[in-house]
């Protein structure tokens, strides 16, 4: 199944999935005037899933553990990890922001590839590890939903339905930690760098580097990756 490929989309595909993308994104940049939430920030929830992932992964690889990853929302969460010091400590915080475009840009290789049913192969495996690290009921219920949507898509939705699912999700992937490094630097406009404790905050205290300098990495990194994954998916 990992080595299927499929004929590459049509533009239409490519350019409906990426306004999507766009558009889930403003949604944390852009406040509905009557101040309700839109129904299109909950699609955020992938890469706050993978935001949470990246840390688990890296403190694992880094020899450490994980005791939980939350889901608070589909906009943030938290990954609750120990024994990693030093060096290993300022990955696992750095591998939070760094993780969605960095996945986002290894499903635009797979795609260009026409390697659709990888990437939710893929998808459903990072699922599955996440589940094994969840421990409260919102956070469950989340991975389980994205899982699902994978799954039914794999067994049972047409050539198209999956291709552009797979679209999806590598933009979504891509663009919605904009986003997130947005929230960052709104925070300390409004708030001022005191009491702090986003990841930026304690990649600051624990290397003495301040926080915009991470803030501006986590930036050019996803400008890079989309730089690179934007014509492999329009190929």
């Amino acid at each position: 199944m990992l080595n299927e490929t499929v004929p590459a989309p049509g533009g239409g595909v490519v350019v409906l999935t990426a306004l999507f993308a766009i558009a889930v994104s403003l949604t944390t940049v852009v406040t509905a005037p009557n101040g309700r939430r839109s129904l299109l920030r909950n699609a955020n929830v992938l890469a706050t899933l993978f935001h949470e992932g990246g840390h688990a992964a890296m403190a694992l690889l880094m020899g450490g553990n994980v005791s939980r990853i939350k889901i608070e929302d589909a906009e943030g969460g938290f990954t609750a990890f120990g024994g990693n010091v030093g060096f290993a400590r300022v990955l696992v915080y750095a591998a939070g922001y760094a993780m969605p475009p960095l996945a986002g840009l290894g499903a635009a290789a797979l795609l260009h590839r026409g390697h659709v049913q990888a990437v939710l192969v893929l998808t459903l495996v990072a699922m599955v590890f996440l589940l094994l690290l969840a421990r409260d009921l919102r956070t469950l219920i989340m991975i389980i939903l994205v899982g699902a949507v994978v799954y039914a898509a794999l067994r049972h939705a047409p050539a198209w339905l999956r291709t552009a699912i797979a679209y999806a999700e590598a933009w979504l992937l891509l663009i919605s930690e904009l986003g997130g490094v947005r929230i960052l630097v709104v925070n300390r406009k409004r708030n001022g760098y005191k009491d702090l404790k986003d990841d930026a905050a304690k990649l600051a205290k624990q290397t003495k580097m301040p926080s915009p300098l991470w803030i501006g990495g986590w930036f050019l990194l996803n400008g890079w990756a989309i730089w690179h994954a934007a014509p492999l998916l329009f190929h």
